[in-house]
């Protein structure tokens, strides 16, 4: 009896989530955008554009440290010029993810996994660095936005927010076990190109919602071989 109930509220469910994501972000369907866009989500944690190949500019950014008026910033992220190609002129806004180099900006960060953990009790600092990085992509208006880990989760919220294209990358779904913990509250992802990138053995692409990572996010995820957070298995996919 109990597992008929149970098994019939997890049918239920399935299909209220399959129906929801019937209207999901769609592929970019670009390789070398999807490059530019894991090399910008990755330099945003140091800005120091090793790997761009003089491909990508950093014009603006944001940090988030101890040092002078940045301890007051609740998240880092850096606005990126692409040089050349299809997309040349064009803008790409990457969302920084957990960082570790640096005590404050850690504490700051770490709090911000753990309200993913338990959003009932600790919720408010992750849905308030949504709400800013929603603020930030309406004020600089780049045409991509894009993150890695956490910052990924926070560029698929602010999707459903502004409707902007984009990727994340090896990133927690931002869909709940819980329905009513969704952090992505905007539906405007619905037929955006927005790529999700989630590496196989990586222990973060794997949290989400109860029916699994592939059912997590804005869109259905590309899969990549590996064992690690790290982008390296994604970037040398995305060169092959």
């Amino acid at each position: 009896m109990v597992k008929d109930v149970v098994r019939a509220a997890t049918e239920a469910a399935s299909l209220v989530q399959d129906m929801a994501r019937s209207s999901s972000a769609v592929n970019l369907d670009d390789k070398d955008l999807s490059w530019l866009l894991a090399r910008a989500a990755w330099d945003c944690y140091e800005f120091t554009g090793e790997g761009f190949n003089g491909r990508l500019k950093l014009l603006d950014s944001i940090a988030q440290n101890s040092k002078g008026d940045n301890k007051y910033n609740i998240l880092q992220c850096g606005l990126y010029e692409i040089l050349d190609g299809r997309h040349e002129g064009k803008k790409i806004l990457a969302y920084r993810g957990t960082d570790r180099s640096d005590f404050l900006s850690a504490s700051v960060t770490i709090a911000q996994d753990l309200s993913l953990a338990f959003p009932e009790l600790l919720g408010g600092p992750i849905r308030t660095t949504i709400a800013v990085a929603v603020s930030i992509a309406q004020d600089w208006d780049p045409d991509f936005i894009c993150g890695h880990s956490l910052g990924g989760l926070i560029a698929e919220c602010v999707c459903g927010e502004t409707g902007k294209p984009g990727a994340s990358f090896n990133a927690p779904g931002p869909w709940g076990v819980i329905p009513t913990n969704n952090l992505l509250t905007g539906n405007k992802y619905c037929g955006v190109k927005f790529e999700v990138h989630l590496t196989e053995q990586d222990p973060v692409s794997q949290v989400g919602s109860y029916l699994g990572p592939n059912h997590s996010h804005v869109g259905t995820p590309i899969w990549h071989s590996g064992g690690n957070h790290l982008m390296d298995p994604i970037i040398k996919d995305l060169e092959k």
